[in-house]
């Protein structure tokens, strides 16, 4: 009896090895998570860098306003021009609440500076900010941070601070037109 089990078992193994009717399936399971992996990375990045780019259009836009004293004879706040920022760009969730922005006067264009308003983990200190539009021939130098959430755990190559988040930053130096206020 168990020389034909034996040989019934080994019938079954011979079978089973040379059987590829499931073999495609197994080949994309292998595949997929690695090419959907990759996929979903190139789409992050994209979504990144849109961001960033509408992020500069809207800043361009916001600091046209300063630029004509349109910003400074309306009284506009930082709340407004966060708003107004907010209103151009995409794809930043709850904008209003996580745009931050730096508006300082400087007596030069060589004088203008970066400060870091940063904290140690990367996310932005509200008390390293200033909100200063200036008046007429001023050079301004107006930026704007936004905390991206990467949200994929295989885009960490994205992140750009401790925090596991990217921060995205724009920034525009201008000097003030002849307005009359």
């Amino acid at each position: 009896m168990k020389p034909a089990t034996a040989k019934s078992a080994h019938r079954v193994r011979r079978r089973f090895v040379r059987d590829a009717d499931g073999s495609v399936a197994i080949e994309f399971a292998l595949t997929a998570i690695p090419f959907f992996t990759l996929l979903f990375a190139i789409f992050e990045a994209g979504m990144v860098f849109f961001a960033s780019a509408t992020l500069d259009q809207s800043l361009n836009d916001a600091a046209r306003l300063i630029r004509t004293g349109q910003a400074q004879s309306a009284g506009t706040t930082v709340a407004q021009l966060t708003t107004k920022i907010c209103n151009d760009v995409a794809l930043l969730t709850n904008c209003t609440a996580n745009l931050k922005l730096d508006v300082r006067v400087y007596s030069s264009f060589s004088g203008v500076a970066y400060p870091a308003v940063t904290a140690a983990n990367g996310t932005v200190d509200n008390s390293k900010l200033a909100f200063n539009v200036g008046t007429a021939g001023d050079i301004v130098l107006i930026r704007a941070f936004y905390v991206w959430n990467i949200m994929s755990p295989f885009t960490t190559g994205l992140a750009n601070n401790t925090s596991g988040t990217r921060l995205l930053q724009s920034s525009v130096a201008f000097r003030n037109e002849p307005f009359t206020s």
